[in-house]
């Protein structure tokens, strides 16, 4: 565990406890303001791009095409990534000489620097999040007087929030059955899509498909969606659940189910 005695320079990649302590504070005056914000890699995770495309009030179809570039992992699943400006820095699109200006909506990961997760799945098992410093060269903000407690800054950041939303998705992506295959199915990677990242198109499908008409929706939670992204994304966590890992978390009408039955010839 890491000693509560905050260091000055170089910080390493000691792990924090909740009442550990480091020093850090971000602002404007000092040399390397922004300069985390180019060149980077960041993965943008469902609930990150519900919080950007609507300070940006654009649709979720709209946010995707303009700022980010969806990869196929390994797995075969798809991931979204934030699209750098073509200039000489790679600069994030949001960023300007007086700061990010979605800031209150910006990224899990960039509300998390100067931290990285340092988790296992003995820690992930517990129920425990571990951090640590990232060792940034450039960064003056790790010298500076401010110190902090990782659980203050982690409620200061805004990132229960973001765990809480993104705990369901992590469920599905890191599951045992997704383990056991690679997903090589076009259909089913844009199904994914649709549903982690793309809500706006997911809606229209659920409203103007037979969606309705096959899974038991109570009238109140079909209101609810037509406006509510966070409700509709865990709708739509629902249904990768039911079709990806088979489980019963959406009921099937009756009607549905025996004319499934009648098309296979089932009695």
């Amino acid at each position: 565990m890491a000693s509560n005695t905050p260091k000055a320079g170089k910080k390493g990649l000691s792990v924090l406890g909740p009442e550990d302590i480091f020093r850090f504070d971000c602002r404007r005056g000092l040399d390397c303001f922004t300069r985390c914000c180019r060149d980077i890699t960041i993965f943008l995770t469902p609930y990150d791009i519900i919080r950007m495309k609507n300070a940006l009030q654009l649709s979720s179809g709209d946010f995707l095409t303009r700022y980010t570039l969806t990869l196929i992992a390994d797995s075969g699943l798809p991931v979204v990534a934030l699209k750098m400006q073509p200039d000489d820095e790679k600069s994030c699109p949001f960023v300007n000489r007086n700061g990010c200006r979605i800031y209150p909506d910006r990224p899990w990961a960039c509300r998390l620097y100067p931290l990285q997760p340092e988790s296992t799945k003995i820690t992930e098992k517990a129920g425990k999040a571990y951090y640590s410093v990232i060792d940034v060269p450039f960064c003056r903000g790790l010298e500076e007087d401010r110190t902090v407690t990782l659980a203050e800054w982690i409620e200061e950041q805004g990132i229960p929030l973001f765990l809480e939303m993104e705990a369901p998705f992590k469920k599905i992506t890191a599951s045992e059955r997704l383990a056991q295959t690679t997903i090589t199915n076009k259909k089913i990677q844009e199904m994914i899509y649709m549903a982690c990242y793309d809500l706006d198109r997911f809606r229209c499908f659920v409203l103007e498909s037979t969606f309705l008409e096959r899974f038991e929706v109570k009238p109140q939670e079909v209101e609810i969606i037509k406006t509510d992204d966070a409700a509709l994304y865990r709708l739509a966590l629902k249904w990768l659940k039911y079709g990806l890992l088979a489980q019963h978390v959406l009921k099937v009408k009756s009607a549905a189910w025996a004319a499934g039955k009648q098309e296979l010839g089932i009695e």
